[in-house]
């Protein structure tokens, strides 16, 4: 008959052998798949190793019992400045457990703290590499600082504390600012999605921002493993816009405050330095508005001087231009004084001469005027009608006019005679004269 064994007697053989087996404690390389701290302070762990292309080679459960988890995830938080978590990769002593009822895990007494924070280191310079080959490591930084960042698109959680710090911080720098909400989830799994989609909504109204601030309030350090992913980190560096990060760590910095055109650590730091900005441009303004006060005041007195100045030479000038006008006027006067005068006298001259002149040609002419009249009034008196009465000649008028012809007179017409010494009055009759 075959010999067999109860489960639970086999089990407790395996237990046996392992332990026996591995009397002794290992360090151990590992990544915490997953990590859950039960209400018996117990902590149970899932580790995992990936070989090339992420594929998984090992899995192992691991246990922290809780007299060695509390002591130990406060020295490994206080040294890393962040608590275990999914996604860490630990460096962890272990011994070999086997429960006839739970099987084969591995129970963990201690963790060195330096291994998880230079496989962080040696990922975020791997990062930080890429980004350099491709060329985009520097671009946002290489962005010119907006003067007066004032309108912001705001990448955070719309209930985290630390929107709302830095919204009351903002408010309360006694400056006008327009922050603009894009919601997205800045922690955990889905954290890098969520906030390249926010990037993607910011993109497509960029023209209507200054400035992008990408804000986290505080938690655990593990959750800011999304600001190292080459992606993410990737598309800040290359964004148009300058990025303000201000993510809640103090220990470090991340690959994305590495890329980002400003980081700070905190949100409240974020609208802090937004502030400050704003303050250093109005302190500029200020003094800029000061000098150009003093500028001006300097260049109206140097413009009065040289008004007064001006003015006074203007008033000399004018002085000696009207003395020189007056002098001109005056022996232009006396000019046209002389040669009045002297036009005058030349005038009075040439009267004189005209005067004479016509004087002695009127004489003339009258003389030959009164000799052609006497020649005249004797051709008049010569055949004047008394000259001519004179010489025995007569004229006959018929109603006070003198008849040349005796045709037409009708009978009984009155005619006048006149004689050198006397008038006859006759009758017209047929055929003939009756003298009265």
């Amino acid at each position: 008959m075959r010999h067999s064994y109860g489960l639970y007697e086999f089990n407790t053989l395996i237990r046996d052998r392992l332990e026996d087996a591995f009397p002794e404690s290992y360090w151990v390389r590992a990544e915490i798949a997953e990590c859950k701290a039960n209400s018996s302070g117990h902590c149970y762990l899932e580790l995992i190793e990936k070989g090339s292309g992420d594929r998984l080679t090992a899995r192992m459960r691991a246990v922290i019992w809780a007299n060695v988890w509390f002591p130990l995830s406060l020295q490994f938080e206080e040294a890393t400045g962040s608590a275990l978590a999914v996604g860490q990769k630990i460096l962890a002593e272990v011994s070999v457990s086997f429960h006839e009822l739970y099987g084969l895990s591995l129970t963990i007494t201690d963790i060195d703290p330096e291994y998880t924070l230079g496989e962080w280191a040696l990922r975020r310079r791997e990062i930080l590499r890429r980004l350099e080959e491709d060329g985009v490591l520097e671009m946002n930084r290489q962005l010119p600082t907006p003067l007066l960042p004032q309108r912001l698109a705001v990448i955070s959680s719309e209930k985290a504390a630390g929107y709302e710090d830095f919204v009351h911080q903002l408010s309360s720098g006694g400056y006008a600012f327009y922050a603009k909400l894009f919601p997205a989830i800045v922690q955990g799994n889905q954290a890098e999605a969520s906030i390249l989609e926010a990037l993607d909504r910011i993109l497509e109204h960029r023209a209507m921002f200054d400035m992008v601030v990408l804000i986290r309030g505080g938690g655990a350090s593990a959750d800011l493993s999304c600001f190292d992913s080459y992606d993410l980190c990737s598309a800040l560096a290359q964004f148009p816009l300058p990025v303000l990060v201000g993510v809640g760590h103090e220990r470090d910095k991340s690959v994305a405050d590495a890329v980002a055109h400003v980081s700070v650590k905190t949100p409240t730091a974020a609208a802090a330095w937004l502030i400050d900005r704003m303050a250093v441009r109005q302190e500029a303004l200020e003094t800029c508005t000061a000098r150009l006060e003093t500028l001006l005041r300097d260049v109206h007195r140097q413009l009065d001087r040289q008004w007064q100045q001006a003015a006074e030479r203007c008033r000399r000038a004018t002085d000696v231009f009207c003395q020189g006008q007056r002098l001109k006027l005056q022996a232009s006067q006396l000019r046209l004084q002389q040669k009045t005068e002297a036009w005058i006298a030349a005038g009075g001259r040439r009267l004189e001469t005209i005067r004479e002149t016509l004087r002695r040609q009127s004489g003339q002419r009258l003389l030959q005027a009164q000799h052609r009249l006497d020649l005249i009034e004797k051709d008049i008196a010569a055949v004047s009608p008394r000259r001519q009465l004179e010489r025995g000649y007569s004229m006959t008028l018929c109603q006070g006019r003198l008849l040349r012809s005796a045709k037409g007179l009708p009978k009984g017409s009155m005619l006048e005679t006149r004689l050198a010494d006397g008038i006859l009055v006759s009758k017209t009759v047929e055929n003939g004269e009756e003298d009265i």
